[in-house]
């Protein structure tokens, strides 16, 4: 089963309180273009690079293509203006937390993983096609892949939307 982009694709249902997000500086300016054909969109998954700027967790030309390094969320929706003029975008850093996500493929099979079919699935970061376009997204994942969240509730029992919980770094 794999989900449709919409306005709002990440949504945290932990205490915000208990979360820890960070604002950081994209490599690429264009990705914040709400009009761009690789806009990022809330829900998708970053790391910092070598500048400490963000970078998408894995090249988004081929879907499969898995992230090498462990990886945050995004947490601000596309064409937000403060977001553009700032060129800064916010991850969910450190915390014990749970979200609904839209941004996953639970019939992907990228690596070792396996397609998304249980609660307590491992999941990890890879690009995922939804609609005709390519984003970082989740998949399932073995224990030696790099896990990002496990999932707290499968898509056929919450509007579509796979709910994950954060897995400590």
């Amino acid at each position: 089963m794999s989900t449709t982009v919409q306005r709002v694709n990440f949504e945290p249902k932990s205490d915000l309180f208990l979360i820890q997000t960070r604002d950081f500086p994209v490599a690429d300016a264009t990705l914040l273009d709400p009009r761009g054909a690789t806009a990022i969109v809330d829900g998708e998954w970053m790391l910092k690079n070598s500048d400490g700027k963000l970078i998408r967790a894995s090249a988004i030309g081929t879907p499969g293509n898995a992230a090498t390094l462990k990886s945050a969320p995004v947490w601000a929706e596309l064409g937000r203006s403060d977001v553009q003029s700032i060129r800064k975008l916010t991850t969910f850093h450190l915390g014990i937390w749970e979200a609904d996500t839209r941004i996953f493929d639970a019939a992907a099979v990228v690596g070792g993983g396996a397609a998304i079919t249980f609660i307590g699935q491992l999941l990890k970061v890879a690009t995922i096609t939804l609609g005709s376009r390519n984003y970082t997204g989740l998949v399932g994942a073995v224990a030696s892949d790099i896990v990002v969240a496990t999932v707290a509730d499968l898509p056929a029992n919450n509007g579509g939307k796979l709910r994950i919980k954060a897995v400590a770094p």
